[in-house]
């Protein structure tokens, strides 16, 4: 069987719709171009090039739209194609195994499961600590300058109403 990575998937759909994108950039610019060139050549009009060009755009926004819901689309199956393949393999997998074999596995993907979730809820856990951490050292860095330690009072008119 040929190794396929399913990884590079993404990008290459990602490729596919940058393309069609950059595409769709060009023509716009180069339609500006065109209308430009007929204004300057008196052929249209200032304000029927304005027309022209806000329609142009308009459908250019259109077709962008459409490649990217086409992107997305195709990603999305190639996903679910994605997940078909997987499930085939692991029933394959499967079905050659004996009972016994299969609660093995069964056994060893819970453990791995459970290892699993318990590093995503560690980091999340860490990520709410440095958040913590980070607020508390921002509210530590509001106070003003010139405002007195915790414990001391305000000296009115500084260094001289303490010589008094």
């Amino acid at each position: 069987m040929a190794d396929f990575n399913f990884n590079n998937l993404g990008d290459g759909l990602r490729t596919i719709f940058l393309a069609g994108v950059g595409a769709v950039a060009a023509s716009a610019e180069k339609s500006q171009q065109i209308v430009d060139e007929l204004v300057k050549k008196g052929e249209l009009t200032v304000e029927q090039g304005k027309v022209l060009n806000s329609e142009l755009t308009r459908k250019a926004q259109g077709a962008a739209k459409g490649a990217f819901a086409g992107a997305t689309d195709a990603a999305s199956k190639a996903r679910d194609a994605v997940d078909d393949v997987k499930d085939a393999a692991l029933k394959a997998r499967l079905s050659v195994m004996s009972e016994e074999e299969r609660a093995e596995y069964v056994a060893r993907v819970a453990k791995i499961a459970e290892t699993v979730n318990a590093e995503k809820a560690a980091a999340a856990d860490a990520a709410a600590a440095k958040g913590a951490d980070e607020d508390a050292a921002a509210a530590a860095t509001d106070v003003p300058a010139d405002a007195p330690a915790e414990g001391e009072t305000p000296a009115a008119g500084g260094a001289e109403a303490k010589a008094e």
